[in-house]
């Protein structure tokens, strides 16, 4: 591909040859503006292929730089606004996400796993490939090789957060680890990983690269479980892991803390429960709507971060809240006892005060101070009332 498209508001040279082409072939200067002008990110004045038009020194294209300059033209995707001759790494990556929700959906396929962690992991390197280049960071190691994703995981200016972080070092290791397996019946079992590997990969990819290159208009991020009865949902739930994934999941999780493994991010889960009852272990809980319990049900959908919004209360909110409801003499010092005691968040003297367990607790890195969710305060009246504490 001879043919190279401008980026300034001037014709380049490759440019002004093909005007000159076609105005000898009978277009007139609009059609040739047009035509000039169509996928081009930046715009181009009228007068430009007027000028071309009176230089008789300028040289025409040749039939070859033509059939590129038409090529070219054809191969760009005026949806995404991407061209695969100037864009290969987006169009690349999303071709391979693509694929990779695909084959997972597909349930006649054996090695959807594999499939899915080696063409996400590829998704997701073409995409930081793109980042790095147009940052201007390394994208080459010294042998001359592009970088992997792990590589751009290790660099300083890595924009990802410790959960897209994390994520995909799990997804990578797990591509490592299940190598030349069999594991059709065991897909599900990181169902919640993928799923998070979608949802973080489209946010990635349209906040540094635009809306327009979505693929929430291509496909549904939902890993399906094709073709399951509740019944046979519920079961494969409620089924215990084989020893092999056990083995596979000691080596993904087992260095992770409670936080990161519970972090949207890290792994999504929508949970389907009863009111009042516990978080469920497993991604999903499938009830029967005719149940006691599915009469009571309510559809929660997990906050993609814990924040400010998520735990809006602050010590003296628990405070009085707990003292209202349960009637007890509670003070800010058994406040203190309860959050120790419980591992809910690190002292004053930490150098991670982020480290806290997020059902109950968030802390604010701006106004460096700590607020509590709605669960904290219901652990907290819970706990007195059971205990019978009182002064």
């Amino acid at each position: 591909m001879k043919f190279q498209q401008g980026s300034t508001g001037s014709l380049n040279k490759f440019e002004k040859r093909i005007a000159k082409r076609l105005l000898n072939d009978g277009l007139n200067s609009q059609d040739v503006h047009a035509r000039i002008l169509f996928g081009r990110k930046t715009s181009v004045n009228f007068a430009r292929v007027t000028s071309v038009k009176a230089d008789l020194q300028q040289l025409s294209a040749t039939d070859e730089e033509l059939e590129d300059f038409l090529l070219f033209k054809r191969m760009h995707d005026p949806s995404t606004g991407l061209n695969p001759f100037q864009d290969e790494r987006l169009v690349r990556s999303r071709e391979a996400m693509k694929l990779a929700v695909g084959v997972f959906n597909n349930p006649s396929i054996l090695f959807r796993t594999q499939a899915f962690t080696v063409l996400s992991v590829i998704a997701w390197t073409y995409a930081v490939l793109e980042y790095a280049h147009r940052k201007g960071l390394p994208t080459e190691r010294r042998d001359g090789k592009a970088i992997s994703l792990s590589d751009f995981l290790g660099l300083p200016e890595c924009p990802l957060s410790d959960g897209v972080s994390n994520n995909l070092k799990s997804v990578i290791r797990l591509r490592d680890l299940v190598e030349h397996r069999l594991l059709s019946a065991e897909d599900p079992k990181w169902i919640s990983l993928f799923q998070s590997c979608c949802l973080n990969y489209e946010k990635f990819i349209t906040e540094q690269f635009g809306k327009s290159v979505s693929l929430a208009e291509d496909l549904s991020f939902s890993l399906q479980f094709s073709g399951l009865s509740l019944d046979q949902a519920t079961n494969m739930v409620r089924a215990g892991l084989s020893n092999e994934v056990q083995a596979i999941n000691r080596e993904l999780f087992d260095h992770m803390t409670d936080a990161q493994r519970s972090d949207q991010e890290f792994q999504f889960s929508v949970i389907f429960t009863t009111i009042a009852a516990s978080k469920s272990k497993a991604a999903f809980q499938f009830l029967s709507a005719d149940s006691p319990e599915g009469k009571e049900i309510s559809q929660v959908l997990v906050k993609h971060k814990p924040s400010a919004e998520t735990h809006p209360f602050r010590v003296k909110d628990v405070v009085a809240a707990v003292k209202k409801r349960t009637g007890k003499n509670f003070n800010t010092t058994k406040h203190t006892t309860a959050w120790k005691e419980n591992e809910v968040r690190p002292d004053g003297n930490s150098a991670s005060p982020e480290k806290t367990k997020t059902d109950y607790c968030f802390y604010n890195p701006t106004f460096r101070e700590y607020s509590y969710s709605q669960m904290w305060i219901d652990f907290l009246v819970n706990n007195l009332n059971e205990n019978g504490i009182d002064e």
